[in-house]
């Protein structure tokens, strides 16, 4: 979708879906395009609301590949992508070079946590680069982790070609959570009064949220399968020791018990029992001193 407006100005990217379950992100699209007036808005905002149709239609997270049997791609790990690769990274290739390389000059790519884990609203963002950081702090998250990035996902590759861009996670997959959503539009709404697209005054901010932000993260993940249980929530803080998640078998005995890495805050929890061997249990966000980690370890 393309609401271009009557004067020229900023060029924003929206897209969600990159992962085929992550869906919180493309009512958040169909809201923007619902409120925007073209003949009022300064430049033009481009939704992409499916990103990923393959991981859509099969009902799951990865690109799925029909070949030799079938495999899966991580589709937020192969951009720019390939004129010639697999299904996946000519997808990424098509979607970088034919929609947003040139047509976007900031990106704000949706997310949610994968299936069996949720997040609160939360961002990464590579602190390193000043206008990175201003777009994060527009937004009113629970968190933001300042983040070097990844290489081949979305917002890296979009940074790398100096095109300001965040991933903005919005809670749990397969639901719409209207609360979640009403954050990501206010954001995405203070972005373009802040850029000058559109009029009016700064909603709720990350500093009126009291956003929790940190520089590193811990996974505290399952040694064995079993079912869990997390005694910690989401947004709660934590401090280092604490017990956050058990383990029992069949017959309901303790086989493992789990401490919190950090002080710090719950950033993540894995919310299905059933867990197999490194599968998430509980995610802190914290902050590390070390000079070396100020935008992110």
């Amino acid at each position: 979708m393309v609401a271009k407006g009557a004067q020229p100005g900023p060029k924003l990217g929206l897209q969600a879906a990159v992962h085929g379950d992550e869906l919180n992100g493309t009512r958040v699209i169909q809201q923007v395009f619902e409120q925007l007036d073209p003949a009022e808005l300064k430049g033009s905002v481009i939704g992409a609301v499916g990103a990923n149709p393959s991981g859509m239609l099969a009902n799951n997270r990865n690109w799925q590949l029909a070949n030799d049997g079938g495999d899966m791609v991580d589709f937020n790990r192969v951009w720019p992508g390939k004129e010639k690769g697999n299904a996946a990274e000519q997808q990424a290739w098509l979607l970088w070079n034919n929609l947003w390389a040139g047509n976007a000059t900031l990106f704000v790519d949706m997310h949610t946590q994968s299936r069996g884990t949720e997040y609160p609203l939360f961002i990464y963002a590579d602190y390193r680069n000043p206008q990175v950081k201003q777009m994060a702090e527009l937004f009113p998250a629970d968190q933001i982790k300042a983040d070097p990035g990844e290489k081949g996902s979305v917002e890296t590759t979009f940074v790398e070609n100096k095109i300001p861009a965040i991933t903005l996670e919005i809670g749990k997959p397969k639901l719409y959570q209207p609360e979640l959503i009403a954050r990501s539009l206010t954001g995405v709404r203070n972005l373009m009064v802040q850029q000058g697209m559109t009029a009016g005054t700064l909603g709720t901010t990350a500093k009126e949220q009291k956003t929790f932000i940190g520089n590193e993260m811990s996974s505290i993940r399952a040694e064995v399968g079993g079912f869990s249980e997390v005694l910690v929530k989401v947004g709660d803080t934590v401090v280092k020791g604490q017990k956050v998640a058990v383990q029992r078998n069949a017959f309901g005995d303790t086989i493992r018990e789990y401490t919190a890495t950090h002080d710090g805050r719950v950033l993540a929890i894995g919310n299905d029992p059933l867990r197999e061997p490194r599968a998430l249990l509980v995610r802190i966000l914290f902050n590390n001193p070390e000079p070396q980690c100020a935008d992110g370890c």
